[in-house]
């Protein structure tokens, strides 16, 4: 799984194990865990350990030998025990040569575990920022399709409006689109589908065929999979006046486009008036 594949269910690990989630959330993690997810149980495994050590944190008291004695001679008489007895412990002086036992794991335990708890957190952070950086980019994509959409429902409300077919063309004959203007504006749109994807080194270009010879109208690429099946491009058709246009044509170009056609044309349609 690349790191920008990471599922959210990673978010959840760390409010798991620390029993932070709430009940609907916690059952919806572990019906996740319970399917199988191996991301999730490495992180939730990784986790666990890094809480095991917490104990091994504390340090831990020996009672003195004198109160199991006490204890055991009483258990054994069966009598009520007594008021407690004070142990007189042997007191020592502070003694600056004298310093507690060395236990060098205990602070390899401790770094251990901030560090687990460092990464995981950054992860979490880091998910949270890539999540809303994707949310971000929805958010401009589909305002640049609303405004598109408000462009094309221009185009199809104005009083005059024009369709012209384009029919596709060897080395694509399945291909299919047309061209819908308004020719007062000049604003067109250009619908196609079938197109093959553009490769790196080529572009698509639109050209307005005059008697005089097509005019080039802009180029557009064909990359995805949705868009082989319906591309749409908003266009402005302000090469000249409606009556010297007598068709619309596309041709594969190299990048950047050409001044005249050289590749074979894979769609063109002509105008109704010379239908």
């Amino acid at each position: 799984m690349k790191p920008e594949e990471r599922h959210t269910h990673l978010e959840l690990c760390i409010p798991y194990v620390f029993g932070r989630l709430n009940p609907g959330n916690r059952k919806q993690f572990e019906t996740h865990l319970g399917s199988g997810c191996a991301e999730c149980s490495k992180e939730l495994a990784q986790l666990y350990e890094a809480m095991a050590l917490l104990p091994l944190t504390i340090h831990q008291q020996q009672p003195p030998q004198q109160l199991k004695g006490i204890l055991m001679q009483r258990i054994g008489s069966g009598k009520e025990a007594p008021e407690p007895v004070r142990i007189r412990t042997e007191q020592r002086m502070p003694d600056a040569a004298v310093s507690p036992p060395q236990r060098p794991w205990f602070g390899y335990a401790i770094a251990f575990v901030l560090l687990v708890i460092i990464v995981a957190l950054g992860i979490y952070v880091n998910d949270l920022f890539r999540t809303v950086g994707a949310q971000e980019q929805t958010i401009v994509e589909l305002r640049t399709e609303l405004a598109h959409s408000a462009e094309v429902e221009k185009i199809l409300q104005a009083r005059r409006v024009e369709i012209v077919l384009l029919n596709g063309y060897e080395p694509s004959s399945t291909a299919f689109g047309r061209i819908i203007w308004d020719p007062l504006t000049k604003n067109a749109v250009i619908q196609v589908s079938g197109l093959p994807a553009t490769p790196d080194d080529k572009v698509y270009q639109l050209w307005v065929v005059k008697r005089d010879g097509p005019v080039n109208a802009g180029v557009f690429t064909v990359t995805s999979e949705k868009d082989r099946k319906n591309f749409f491009e908003l266009v402005s058709l302000t090469v000249g006046e409606r009556y010297e246009f007598e068709g619309f044509m596309v041709t594969l170009e190299s990048k950047g486009g050409a001044a005249q056609p050289t590749e074979p044309k894979y769609l063109m349609g002509t105008t109704k008036a010379q239908q």
